[in-house]
């Protein structure tokens, strides 16, 4: 890391800095090239950030246990701030909203990590791949016989959305307005966002809180074998969680867990699709299908970056930074690290040594991560058996969203015959 902070006004900077910019969102690379090469540690004015590119200064950043991921933490008008914030207000009577597990410190983050962590654990997730491959099936059954499909609308947004209302319990007629409702919440990520995605976003929070209140409560009367009952028995025998907590810690699941699986799935398909020598391989060899997916999460990862705060002047690397600053730490940029991985911008889906950073790392892992494993090995090898054709609809291009963070499409158009 370099031992000062660098900015250039030859640099985008800010809103140029995300998604929200076209080129930036089309191919995000030749910036974090630029950035890793003349300025790793590099100063964004416009969001009152520091952007990390370098493969060891972000899984050094990452790992750091001194750090906060507490947006309250760090200095006003900080990026982290403009993303942090939900218009829910518990003092004006709302009820739906209590800070993230990614949000939450030590030792409220140990607390309910650990309670989570039996949920997600390999052998429970392993459990659920019967009913994994019978969502996926039902779904392709549900495109056989069709010329076209939008692989997001049809497959890739329903699976994980429905997978994860059936691990808690809820009834799998609300997929769509859960769906709907994440989709609404994400745009709290958006640093720019205008007073009526706001006001989407708060009903959103409110929408999802309420439901998941029902069930909360529900199953308090009358447990069932869910994640949800597993939260209330916890909250009753040890006085673990709160109703916020079980209410928050579902909506980050919901939000998180089934959008970027969504991600992971298309963006898996879509590098595969322009890498037909990769494709061919995939479909000769269906057993690379968990490296594959490593390798769709390295090359196109469904969360592009994540936030630290040091609580006191610190150094990383042997680099100085300050309490209170914003450090973020590009997980997309840190995949393409040529230090790290050799050719890094070749999709090559036996690559071997595959240590990328695309569900962080330290003790904010992805706590998901094995869901979403297992459901983008599943989803891609079904889809690829069911469709032999399947190919990019040149009529339709996708559309990829355009938000910072969430790195994903909106609409994914494929031919099917």
């Amino acid at each position: 890391m370099t031992k000062t902070r660098i900015a250039t006004p030859d640099l985008p900077r800010g809103e140029s800095l995300t998604a929200r910019d076209a080129r930036f969102r089309d191919d995000p690379h030749p910036v974090y090239d630029q950035l890793r090469e003349q300025a790793p540690r590099y100063a964004d004015t416009a969001y009152g950030r520091t952007v990390l590119t370098r493969f060891e200064d972000v899984r050094a950043t990452v790992r750091h246990k001194q750090f906060s991921v507490d947006a309250r933490l760090s200095k006003p008008g900080s990026y982290l701030r403009r993303i942090a914030g939900t218009g829910v207000n518990e003092s004006a009577g709302d009820s739906a909203y209590e800070p993230p597990l990614v949000l939450l410190d030590d030792p409220d983050h140990r607390r309910i990590r650990l309670l989570m962590s039996k949920a997600f654990n390999p052998q429970s997730i392993e459990a659920m791949r019967p009913r994994i491959e019978s969502i996926t099936g039902e779904l392709l059954d549900a495109c056989a016989g069709r010329d076209r499909i939008d692989l997001i609308a049809d497959f890739a947004g329903p699976l994980p959305t429905q997978a994860i209302l059936e691990m808690m319990g809820m009834p799998g007629s609300a997929r769509e307005d859960f769906k709907r409702w994440s989709e609404d919440i994400l745009m709290g990520y958006d640093p720019e966002r205008d007073a009526a995605t706001q006001a989407r976003l708060r009903e959103a929070y409110l929408a999802m809180g309420r439901e998941f209140r029902r069930v909360v409560e529900a199953r308090r009367d009358e447990p069932r074998d869910d994640l949800i009952s597993a939260m209330v028995r916890a909250q009753e025998e040890q006085d673990r969680l709160s109703d916020l907590e079980i209410i928050s810690l579902c909506t980050q699941l919901m939000v998180a867990g089934n959008v970027t699986t969504t991600d992971l799935i298309g963006n898996g398909v879509y590098a595969l699709l322009e890498h037909p020598d990769q494709l061919a391989r995939l479909r000769a060899q269906p057993e690379l299908v968990e490296a594959a997916v490593e390798e769709m999460l390295r090359y196109d990862c469904p969360i592009t970056e994540t936030a630290r705060i040091p609580r006191n002047d610190d150094t990383v690397n042997g680099c100085p930074v300050s309490a209170g600053e914003t450090l973020t730490a590009s997980l997309a940029a840190a995949n393409h690290d040529p230090t790290a991985f050799p050719d890094p911008h070749r999709f090559d889906i036996s690559r071997a040594n595959n240590a990328h950073l695309a569900f962080g790392s330290g003790i904010h892992v992805c706590l998901g991560a094995p869901l979403a494993r297992l459901e983008g090995q599943i989803a891609v090898r079904e889809l690829l058996a069911r469709c032999p054709r399947l190919r990019l609809d040149p009529q339709r291009p996708p559309a990829r969203r355009a938000l910072p963070f969430f790195r994903g499409f909106t609409s994914l158009p494929l031919l099917l015959d």
